[in-house]
């Protein structure tokens, strides 16, 4: 099987979760290329174009679904506002410093983000039920959130920011379906400069960034659809459990290379 048709199947499933959980897509894309093709016998992507795609997905996916969840009332615009700058500017920098570091230490960041995400999911939420207008954040908090968040993102192609859902609920005290249309949001802003970065340091591989784009085009609106039919807990222990199986398979090949 071609790297087109498992890149084009990891990045519908990616899309669709993208669109259900708010999670970027990058936590389930990464891993699908870095161990798809090798167990269908393909050959095996580069980890920064991996993570370059990532970027490509997140981005349209991030469009799609802000729209979708905005249009069901799930999208902090303030929120958005107050993070997203901060979370670009971070992201660009974590892009360009990528370009230099050996793979297994992007593939570490990726799980350690993914491990900590994981958990702190499965902590009681915090987040009270309240319309989106009525939310108060910390500010140099959610600052601070969108910095880091931001820059290891675009290191690794916006992996990263699968955690911010779970700084939204537990640190900020959103609740569950606005961080997770708020998330996409801020998720935007940091993936349109961590491709900038990403194309900077040739990171991205084009044929394969278009093939990413159609499934997230196909894909991203179903899992919005299916979200706001769902009920929050089970999202929330969804998202954990995938970021959490991602993040361990990873976490095992930083630390021994295979």
């Amino acid at each position: 099987m071609s790297d087109v048709y498992i890149t084009a199947a990891a990045g519908l499933v990616a899309s669709f979760l993208s669109g259900l959980l708010g999670i970027g897509g990058g936590v389930v894309l990464t891993p699908a290329l870095l161990y798809g093709p090798g167990l269908l016998g393909a050959p095996i992507l580069p980890v920064k174009i991996i993570t370059g795609l990532s970027v490509v997905q997140a981005i349209s996916a991030s469009v799609i679904g802000a729209l979708r969840h905005h249009r069901y009332g799930n999208v902090s615009l303030r929120i958005v506002r107050l993070m997203a700058p901060t979370s670009a500017l971070a992201s660009f920098a974590g892009a360009l410093a990528s370009g230099a570091m050996p793979d297994r230490l992007l593939i570490g960041v990726f799980a350690a983000f993914a491990l900590l995400g994981a958990v702190t999911l499965t902590l009681p939420e915090r987040g009270p039920a309240q319309p989106v207008d009525d939310l108060h954040v910390n500010v140099p908090l959610a600052v601070g959130i969108a910095a880091g968040l931001g820059f290891f993102g675009g290191m690794v192609g916006i992996g990263a920011v699968s955690f911010i859902i779970a700084a939204l609920v537990y640190l900020l005290r959103i609740p569950v379906r606005t961080a997770i249309g708020t998330s996409l949001g801020i998720g935007l802003f940091a993936a349109v400069a961590a491709l900038v970065g990403k194309a900077a340091t040739a990171q991205l591989d084009l044929p394969l960034a278009a093939v990413v784009l159609v499934g997230a085009v196909l894909a991203s609106p179903a899992g919005a659809w299916v979200s706001v039919r769902t009920h929050p807990g089970l999202l929330v222990r969804l998202l954990a459990l995938v970021i959490a199986l991602a993040g361990v398979r990873m976490a095992w090949q930083a630390l021994t290379g295979m």
